[in-house]
């Protein structure tokens, strides 16, 4: 048993040691883009995305003249999205409202809307086949777009209390408003519920790839 558990773990250190190696190798063919990205994450202190997580975002958003992104969390990362996306319109859904409020008021010019979550993280295996549960009452006109790339990075889902509410209706409401020909990427994505929703609800069939940053970010892709 000792040794099955040895090789496994083996395989996960060398797994990502291979996707460490294949994002530099990104970041480097792309260098130009790379700097623009580092320069970009240098403006904003508290940002934890890597480069080599944020430059496939970067080209993600670069895809669409206008790109209409929708991004689950606000955190000091907001104006970073704001600015790479320029060409474009950027909205936050944030549900934790103390950070709400500090969020907004360092950066009034982003656009940001509060939203509840019905469920908890320690309910998630009990809600994973009732998308009914999962649905969220979305602000304004939020729920009237097809967004061209949804970034799945809240609410809370690091620890399984019930005052945690996980991203189970996030990853499930992203499926839904993702429009043609458009991307969810779900950070954390190495975590079991994040995993387990991603499948179901985005699809093996849509998953493009997997960065190793700071976390393991997922990338889906709904084509024509």
């Amino acid at each position: 048993m000792e040794s099955v558990t040895s090789k496994k773990n083996f395989r996960i250190r060398v797994g990502k040691i291979l996707l460490k190696i294949k994002a530099a190798a990104y970041s480097l063919f792309n260098l130009q883009d790379l700097i623009r990205v580092v320069w970009l994450r240098n403006q904003y202190e508290g940002i934890q995305l890597r480069p080599a997580e944020l430059i496939k975002i970067f080209h993600a958003i670069g895809k669409f003249e206008k790109c209409n992104m929708l991004v689950f969390g606000l955190g000091y990362d907001s104006p970073f999205w704001c600015k790479a996306n320029s060409k474009g319109r950027t909205v936050f859904l944030e549900d934790f409202q103390p950070w709400f409020e500090k969020i907004t008021a360092m950066y009034p010019e982003i656009e940001a809307h509060p939203v509840s979550y019905h469920n908890n993280i320690t309910q998630w295996r009990e809600v994973l086949d009732q998308p009914r549960q999962l649905a969220v009452e979305l602000p304004g006109e939020v729920p009237l777009h097809n967004w061209d790339l949804v970034l799945v990075d809240g609410p809370r889902g690091h620890q399984f209390k019930e005052e945690i509410p996980g991203r189970m209706s996030s990853i499930y409401t992203a499926s839904q408003l993702v429009g043609k020909n458009g991307y969810v990427f779900v950070h954390d994505a190495e975590r079991i519920v994040e995993s387990a929703y991603a499948t179901k609800y985005l699809g093996r069939d849509h998953f493009v790839e997997k960065v190793r940053g700071r976390a393991l970010l997922h990338i889906y892709h709904f084509p024509d």
